[in-house]
């Protein structure tokens, strides 16, 4: 099985080598937890490397997300080069995100592909089969392109849908304890691969995110 290495300090080891390749990976997490930061550093890291990356927002700006970036990284270089590809759309067109996510793939021969947050898309679908049958297309398109993708969403607005569908499920947690505030990670679910099981803590410094 050829496995697509994040890169991200540690994070690999977690997922037993890496990402399967072609597969699609849900990441949740609670606001604040990185789930954004995460991927963007799993586009820049593989930018780095030469692999192309797409990050389609329903939320904001390819401005709003570079003006967020804090890290010490060549990240707007990486933009403005084409090796990143920040796309903002319309979350109301659920119908049209498949195919436009496909067009967008192969406009910019993403091998990387995040989408942010996949659950704003559950706002305009009534049918619960209508959001796998969305779901499963844009996880399709994806993987039919030879792209590796994480879908970002908030624990409290994911549901099972979202979970079943996935091929894999990293979970992001803030933990509050005595005051203080700590971050933990593990790998709930990656469909027939070896993985670490166990919970970790993670931290972010001016290179990213660091699994503990």
């Amino acid at each position: 099985m050829n496995r697509i290495k994040t890169r991200i300090k540690n994070m690999d080891r977690l997922l037993g080598g890496g990402i399967p390749e072609k597969e699609t990976v849900l990441v949740k997490g609670e606001p604040g937890a990185g789930k954004t930061n995460l991927g963007l550093e799993f586009l820049y890291r593989g930018a780095k490397k030469g692999q192309k990356g797409l990050f389609v927002s329903f939320q904001d700006t390819e401005d709003d997300i570079l003006r967020a970036n804090t890290f010490d990284w060549k990240f707007d270089q990486h933009v403005e080069q084409g090796n990143i590809n920040i796309r903002k759309m319309d979350p109301y067109r659920y119908e049209q995100v498949p195919d436009m996510v496909r067009g967008m793939i192969k406009e910019n021969n993403a091998s990387r592909v995040v989408v942010d947050p996949i659950t704003d898309l559950d706002l305009y679908i009534d049918s619960r089969k209508d959001i796998r049958k969305n779901l499963l297309s844009i996880k399709r398109e994806a993987r039919n392109l030879g792209a590796t993708s994480l879908l970002l969403a908030e624990s409290k607005e994911a549901t099972e849908i979202e979970d079943e569908v996935a091929d894999g499920i990293v979970n992001m947690e803030v933990v509050r304890e005595n005051g203080k505030v700590k971050r933990e990670i593990y790998i709930k679910k990656l469909r027939g691969s070896d993985y670490n099981h166990s919970v970790h803590n993670y931290v972010f410094d001016s290179d990213g995110l660091k699994v503990q």
